[in-house]
């Protein structure tokens, strides 16, 4: 409901789940994918900080503009 009406989500995706909906790759943006088999080294490079930085920054202006998501129409 929440990326029905803008609010920023975050969504990972273990390998090997089925990329079916919402976790289909483009549908919500990004959707980094990891591998629960090996050490947390995904949550450890570059690709996941810049993820996780640019959800913060969208979590960031909801909080500034009182919780009102954008317009999406």
């Amino acid at each position: 409901m929440a990326f029905q009406i803008g609010l920023p989500i975050l969504i990972l995706r273990e390998n090997g789940v089925i990329a079916d909906g919402i976790l289909e790759r483009g549908v919500t943006g990004t959707l980094p994918e990891f591998d629960l088999t090996k050490s947390n080294s995904y949550l450890e490079n570059n690709e996941w900080l810049q993820i996780i930085g640019k959800w913060e920054g969208f979590v960031r202006k909801v909080v500034q503009t009182k919780g009102n998501p954008p317009k999406l129409y």
